[in-house]
């Protein structure tokens, strides 16, 4: 009987050996695939589902940073069950409900002075009455800067004091080193010390966000701009600032954006300028937020108890009465943020957080401004609008970096602005 050919016998082995190895990989591609099919599942039911602390809180986060957008909640939408939704949002309305009581009341800090200027070398406050040395004067006007960055700043710019420290003018807003800086007693950099009007602003950095948080000392600078259209389109806030010849402006109510495709013109709450009333209440969770005519920041105020001057109507409050209202509450989510607050001195504390761009800042949440705020001796505070509205503006310059697909921010109904010094009747 015939034998197989030897070579014959070799191709076959090899052809079978190689559809076996075939076989094999495609077996261990199924499996891998089933097994990350398996970790995915598992990692999803423990990211949705768990009540562990840390990952409940990111979660929370999570959600409430999608829903509180008008175009992404699908990214929450589409991967979580509605009943972890609506049990997350729930715990925000909670909160907002919680929040209806509060409300600013200024009599047990009636004894401590204001920082009213009365000219450019003294001003009113206990312990500085009559005061003549500059230097002397300058520190007690702006105790939040540390002296010994200030003097090292300053001998090697001699040429910044040559009108004396009444007309110093530190402006490196636009800085990308800030090892240089003069900084804060918390060790802050100062972007913008500017004596004659009474300003300091600040950069604010914390876990994933950065911000910039001006201080202005005397309140009385300190009133609301509106849009000359208001009622038809908003206008930029720096446009605002322009058009009222103020020297810093912040954005501050919320506006109708259906679709996200509002102009900024039909202002949403209460708007009071000049002590003219531009818009009623909405009473919709929102709280009155405005200045009285003694220049003291009013939180939850009605109209006739706070007797309002300027004021417009948001939410949540941060601080009231010396005391932190958000508990580290994460309910509004991790966004690009804007807060007033005022310090028990009258020191008008303005803050801007920007957010959603990767590698600089996402954002942060109303509990982390409330620190930011409380760490300066804000008294009371409020959240203002945020998101893409978010945006300060420094001698007619956008100096924080806006979410906004332009650099000028987007058209809103009104700002805070703080007017000149040299403007405000004395």
């Amino acid at each position: 009987m015939a034998q197989p050919h030897q070579g014959a016998i070799k191709g076959e082995n090899t052809g079978y050996d190689r559809q076996l190895k075939v076989k094999r990989r495609r077996m261990q591609r199924i499996a891998i695939a089933l097994i990350a099919v398996l970790v995915l599942s598992w990692l999803y039911i423990i990211a949705v589902f768990s009540d562990i602390p840390f990952i409940k809180k990111w979660r929370d986060i999570y959600i409430e940073t999608a829903m509180d957008t008008y175009s992404h909640k699908w990214l929450a939408t589409f991967f979580i069950p509605g009943f972890v939704i609506d049990e997350v949002m729930d715990k925000k309305e909670a909160f907002i409900r919680s929040q209806k009581t509060l409300e600013t009341s200024w009599y047990q800090y009636s004894e401590l002075p204001y920082l009213i200027f009365k000219d450019a070398n003294t001003y009113q406050n206990a312990g500085a009455e009559g005061a003549t040395d500059p230097n002397t004067v300058f520190y007690k006007r702006f105790p939040v800067v540390d002296p010994a960055s200030l003097e090292g700043y300053l001998a090697e710019r001699p040429e910044l004091l040559a009108d004396g420290y009444d007309k110093l003018l530190i402006n490196e807003a636009f800085a990308k080193d800030h090892s240089a800086l003069p900084v804060t007693v918390h060790g802050d950099p100062i972007l913008v010390l500017d004596s004659e009007n009474g300003i300091v602003i600040i950069e604010v950095t914390g876990d994933g966000y950065v911000g910039k948080l001006a201080l202005v000392t005397n309140p009385a600078q300190v009133r609301v701009g509106v849009s000359k259209y208001l009622g038809r389109v908003g206008q930029t806030v720096e446009q605002i600032a322009r058009d009222n010849d103020a020297v810093l402006a912040i954005n501050a109510s919320g506006f109708a954006d259906p679709e996200w495709h509002g102009n900024g013109g039909i202002v949403v709450g209460l708007l009071i300028k000049d002590g003219k009333i531009l818009s009623q209440p909405v009473n919709n969770g929102y709280l009155n937020i405005g200045f009285s005519r003694d220049d003291r920041l009013y939180i939850g105020a009605s109209i006739e108890e706070a007797g309002y001057r300027d004021a417009v109507e948001f939410m949540p409050a941060l601080i009231i009465n010396g005391k932190n209202v958000t508990d580290g509450f994460t309910g509004f989510g991790i966004q690009p943020r804007t807060a007033i607050g005022q310090a028990a001195d009258g020191t008008v504390m303005l803050l801007t957080v920007d957010g959603r761009q990767l590698g600089y800042s996402l954002g942060c949440t109303v509990g982390d401004c409330a620190e930011i705020l409380a760490k300066y001796g804000a008294l009371q505070a409020s959240n203002l609008d945020g998101g893409s509205s978010t945006i300060m503006v420094y001698r007619n310059k956008v100096i924080n970096r806006p979410s906004s697909t332009t650099n000028a921010g987007r058209l809103v109904p009104d700002a805070f602005i703080v007017d000149y010094a040299k403007n405000v009747k004395k």
